[in-house]
């Protein structure tokens, strides 16, 4: 392609213009939303809060992102899905009296452990720990202490829990920085009044049950934060997901561009799609059919918009589409030959834009990210691009079992109170918080295509 050195700097400096538009548009800063080194504890309200970010509001940060890319949101809901499953089940453990080891389950469907369960809404809960443990890698469920009925009997447990969204989640440090509060609030970034900061006891997740007998007996703590994270390396107070790494590379920031600069693109090239010349001849001969006199600026110029918009409606849309635009041509002499002047002329502006551009570095982008958040795009059920490749049935049931096993981690860390719980309030050892999951096989070993499996992560 040979094009003069001025047109091709010109083409060049338009493009970075209009990905300069789209980075403007969309405010792409998130190299900055991670610099937090010597980041230091911020004093609000007699607290010593230990920061999330720079601004303190990381998490607020990090979901604005998520819901600016459908591909980020779309991977991270699909994570803790996954997890989940077919949801959880309160079951008691049947064993082998000679081996120990588990038979078979058995679901309960009364007694004290089954109403705490209910009423706690357990199901609910464990879709909120596990939707902040795939977005931000931490969860702050509350257990409530107070009198609960035991067999007639009142005696001081765990009455209930309570999830705390991980977004209006901070840690409360003592003089030497070591956590000891959980505060709540929904102002982070505007100012809090003390009174919209809701502080908790931190439970020591290592020796949760006697420290929680511990301040049951002293009876100073209603509410105790059972700390809920994702392993971090270098992350003293709060863990990061491995797939934030798409902000720090720039991938998420190529992605969420190409959008804005398509648009950017298609509004600056297919603005004008005509052009129209005609000749001074022409209104000349409309001006002496019409007896317009050539001092009448007014008349001339009323005819010349008029024609204009004549010409207007007839080359542009859709409804005229086939139509044709009449026009005179004028016999020119020239010497010993004659030529023909048209009176009108349209041409149309060639546009280059397919409407396939940049669908590549999407592709990419995409399959990128979702391979930093651990999620196959064949799962989600469509790979953007216009080259994308469908698997075959096995392939993806393959490629969703072993998903399901990378996700049983997840489903760990969101029971890790239930053995806690289940202590405290002297609750039989073999009744046990099962999630149920979803194995595709084949239609010759089950006509709807599906079995169910039993996971117990607490074991």
């Amino acid at each position: 392609m040979n094009i003069p050195e001025k047109e091709m700097v010109s083409w060049v400096g338009d493009k970075i213009a209009l990905y300069k538009t789209a980075c403007v548009v969309l405010g792409n800063d998130t190299l900055t939303l991670f610099d937090e080194k010597d980041l230091q504890p911020v004093s609000v309200h007699g607290y010593r809060v230990a920061p999330w970010g720079v601004e303190n509001d990381l998490p607020q940060q990090v979901m604005a992102k998520i819901d600016a890319a459908e591909i980020v949101g779309t991977n991270a809901n699909f994570n803790w899905k996954v997890a989940y499953g077919l949801g959880p089940k309160l079951v008691e453990v049947i064993r082998d009296p000679e081996t120990n080891r588990v038979k078979d389950f058995k679901e309960v469907i009364e007694g004290e452990a089954y109403d705490w369960y209910m009423r706690n809404n357990v199901p609910l809960l464990l879709q909120e720990i596990m939707t902040d443990l795939s977005y931000f890698g931490n969860a702050f469920p509350l257990l409530i202490a107070g009198p609960r009925e035991n067999g007639g009997k009142k005696r001081v447990g765990i009455r209930g829990i309570v999830h705390r969204e991980a977004m209006f989640s901070r840690w409360g440090l003592t003089k030497k920085d070591l956590i000891s509060r959980h505060l709540y609030c929904a102002k982070w970034d505007d100012s809090p009044t003390k009174e919209e900061i809701q502080d908790s006891y931190v439970i020591d997740e290592y020796n949760a049950v006697d420290d929680i007998n511990n301040r049951l007996l002293l009876g100073k703590d209603t509410r105790m934060c059972f700390p809920i994270y994702i392993t971090s390396p270098g992350r003293p107070y709060y863990s990061y997901p491995n797939w934030w790494s798409i902000f720090r590379s720039g991938w998420y920031d190529q992605l969420t561009s190409i959008p804005a600069l398509k648009k950017a693109i298609l509004k600056h090239n297919l603005g004008v799609r005509h052009i129209i010349y005609i000749a001074d001849e022409y209104f000349e001969e409309k001006e002496e059919l019409l007896k317009i006199n050539k001092d009448d600026k007014k008349s001339r110029k009323e005819l010349y918009d008029e024609v204009v918009r004549q010409l207007c409606e007839q080359v542009t849309g859709e409804e005229n589409a086939g139509k044709a635009v009449v026009s005179k041509m004028k016999f020119m002499p020239n010497g010993n030959s004659a030529s023909f002047e048209k009176m009108m002329t349209v041409d149309t502006i060639k546009n280059d834009i397919s409407g396939g551009e940049y669908l590549t570095d999407y592709e990419t982008g995409a399959n990128i990210i979702s391979y930093a958040m651990d999620v196959h795009p064949s799962l989600i059920g469509a790979t953007p691009g216009k080259n994308s490749n469908s698997l075959s049935g096995s392939n993806i049931r393959e490629i969703f079992i072993m998903k399901q096993s990378l996700s049983k981690p997840m489903a760990y860390l969101a029971l890790q109170w239930w053995p806690v719980v289940r202590k405290i309030n002297g609750w039989n050892n073999n009744l046990e918080i099962m999630i149920q999951d979803s194995l595709f096989t084949t239609l010759d070993q089950s006509k709807s295509g599906e079995v169910k499996t039993a996971n117990n992560p607490t074991q």
